[in-house]
């Protein structure tokens, strides 16, 4: 029997309850959670007691473990650097939760920390670990569709989840401009990813608008759109609503045209379950069967560890998810400016180079 990857967890919010905690019990036979941190000690507690393992209120507790091979960093992205460097540094291989860092300055020295001290940093997109969309890049792969020239996704979300305070509200750490930027990296990160991908070639130009469409919301944008030209003639477009009522269904559409011809999947309403109240109808299922299926993330672990253990490549290269951060906050500055943003002249492989 192959020896566990022991793994320390920083950050046990939502997305680590939600998807990487359930992530590392389905990998029982290849993993271990040895530690935890979170500010709040009660989150670190709940997330190590059914490994038996220990908890912190501290990070660096964490990080200074010599038994820890592995750390999962799933804060706000606005302590993604601080996280990594620190890893990095103790030798830690690291799988970091999207969006990279809140700017291109944290996603380089990232990148810098983790090469400089020879350990893996692999960013969690998961959505390229999502069934669909990995049969999606096959077919484009395949030449079934012709050349891309369209790629097109969209995606609606509540505002609030059962039990937890709504996003972009003031009780959510997503609506404090100290510490989140918005839409454009919450949740279009995944976006300003899959139009890359999928569209095969680098952005430039971006025009985007964002606004905020919520009460109590202290200035950080919950909604954003975004047209994107790319280097080999083909457009991206998105749209990202995460504040629409208690009741409305996870949904996202993805769209690909190409020259011979085109490609969709979407969500459904998932109406197996559907509860009529006096509020509405709504869709209890689908915000835990959607996007956020649980064997997405089994497989970006899983392919995470495999690179650890068995030394091989990386499925997605930091400087991948440098490249989506780096579309996702030129349509941010395009929204603030209410201009077109050129991102011509220097990719991705260039930068670092």
């Amino acid at each position: 029997m192959a020896t566990l990857v022991k793994i320390g967890l920083i950050g046990c919010g939502s997305i680590a309850r939600g998807a990487h905690l359930p992530a590392m019990r389905a990998l029982r036979d290849r993993v271990v959670l040895v530690a935890a941190a979170d500010l709040n000690r009660e989150a670190a507690q709940a997330a190590a007691a059914p490994w038996g393992a220990d908890a912190y209120a501290d990070g660096r507790q964490v990080v200074d473990r010599d038994d820890v091979e592995v750390v999962v960093i799933t804060t706000p992205e606005a302590a993604h650097r601080e996280w990594t460097v620190a890893a990095a540094a103790a030798g830690k291989h690291i799988l970091c939760e999207k969006p990279m860092a809140p700017s291109l300055e944290d996603a380089d020295a990232m990148i810098e920390a983790c090469r400089g001290a020879g350990v893996h940093l692999m960013i969690g997109h998961s959505r390229r670990f999502t069934r669909r969309y990995m049969e999606i890049r096959r077919a484009i792969d395949r030449g079934e569709i012709g050349a891309v020239r369209l790629v097109r996704e969209n995606e609606r979300r509540p505002g609030a989840r059962a039990g937890e305070p709504g996003y972009y509200t003031g009780s959510h750490w997503t609506g404090d401009p100290a510490v989140s930027v918005g839409a454009a990296l919450t949740n279009g990160i995944h976006e300003a990813d899959l139009l890359r991908w999928f569209a095969g070639s680098e952005p430039v130009t971006v025009f985007a608008e964002h606004k905020v469409t919520i009460d109590g919301n202290r200035g950080v944008p919950d909604f954003v759109t975004w047209t994107v030209r790319f280097a080999n003639g083909s457009i991206g477009s998105s749209e990202v609503s995460n504040c629409l009522p208690a009741g409305y269904p996870a949904f996202h559409q993805f769209e690909a045209y190409g020259l011979r011809g085109a490609i969709r999947a979407r969500d459904h309403e998932l109406v197996s379950l559907t509860r009529f109240r006096d509020g509405g109808a709504d869709y209890p299922e689908s915000a835990h069967i959607l996007l956020h299926n649980q064997t997405a993330y089994t497989r970006e672990h899983a392919a995470f560890i495999d690179a650890v253990r068995e030394g091989r490549p990386l499925p997605m290269s930091p400087d991948e998810a440098r490249a989506a951060l780096r579309l996702a906050l030129a349509a941010v500055e395009s929204a603030r400016t209410g201009r077109v943003v050129s991102l011509a002249g220097t990719t991705a492989s260039e930068v670092r180079a």
